[in-house]
């Protein structure tokens, strides 16, 4: 299968960072994600309608579930994606709705694009680049801060995910591990994370299994480490969050040399 873009995907609670030079079409497709499409190198173009023209873009904005065509060819592009019902997504889909795709004005989008452009073609680690996507995020939600735990029973929770994502996880017993009512830890995982915990356990699922993946594990490997299935099970989920099946992105080396050209 053509790879749609050689790059670097980047992961945190509730996000993610495909960041990319575009080499393959993407078909007609949506995703549950929020979509930010912020080209770093060229444009961007996307349909909407298979009867329509090609929108040639600086930046959109894609909200969750609309079938639409990306393509880019050539264009290095940082396209964020992240969960609707978190903190950030609800300040996104408040302030500009949730129905379609949304052209941002070309100066708004050249300026969120621009520290993940400048740190990406600097050649920044993957910590600093997904930092980077996080903030230009908050920017754009109207989110000033970024979700900081404090809380020790939702931080042992946390940890007791990470540390059992390949088995099954529910709340009740969540719960009762960190003493607490299901009711309450609930709550507690959105005041403190800003997403719910059923997202954000899917979120960390996909998270633990796309790494591995794309650090070199099979993907039934992968799909197993994180509890789905299988892999196809795996490459279900990743469409369906993301658009994209994980063996059509191609990684490449944290550390390659970038140059901007014409």
């Amino acid at each position: 299968m053509e790879a749609a873009g050689i790059g670097r995907v980047l992961f945190w609670e509730g996000g993610s960072l495909w960041l990319a030079l575009i080499t393959g079409a993407m078909g007609w497709h949506s995703h549950h994600a929020i979509q930010l499409c912020l080209p770093i190198q060229g444009t961007a173009q996307f349909r909407t309608d298979p009867g329509s023209d090609w929108i040639t873009c600086d930046g959109a904005l894609i909200a969750p579930d609309v079938p639409h065509v990306f393509h880019a060819p050539g264009s290095v592009v940082a396209n964020i994606l992240f969960e609707p019902e978190s903190v950030v997504g609800r300040g996104v889909l408040a302030k500009h709705g949730s129905v379609g795709l949304q052209l941002l004005p070309g100066a708004e989008a050249r300026q969120l694009a621009q520290p993940i452009a400048t740190a990406y073609f600097e050649g920044a680690d993957d910590e600093t680049l997904a930092l980077l996507a996080r903030h230009v995020v908050a920017r754009f939600s109207g989110v000033d801060t970024l979700p900081v735990i404090a809380d020790p029973r939702v931080l042992r929770a946390i940890t007791e995910i990470r540390q059992h994502l390949d088995e099954p996880i529910t709340l009740p017993a969540l719960a009762r591990k960190v003493g607490l009512s299901p009711g309450r830890l609930r709550h507690l995982f959105v005041a403190e994370t800003g997403v719910s915990f059923r997202h954000y356990l899917l979120w960390e699922r996909l998270n633990r299994a796309l790494s591995l993946g794309f650090a070199g594990a099979s993907w039934t490997d992968a799909a197993y480490a994180a509890n789905f299935a299988d892999s196809a099970h795996l490459s279900r989920t990743c469409q369906r969050m993301f658009g994209l099946a994980p063996t059509r992105a191609r990684i490449e080396p944290p550390n390659a040399q970038h140059s901007l050209t014409a």
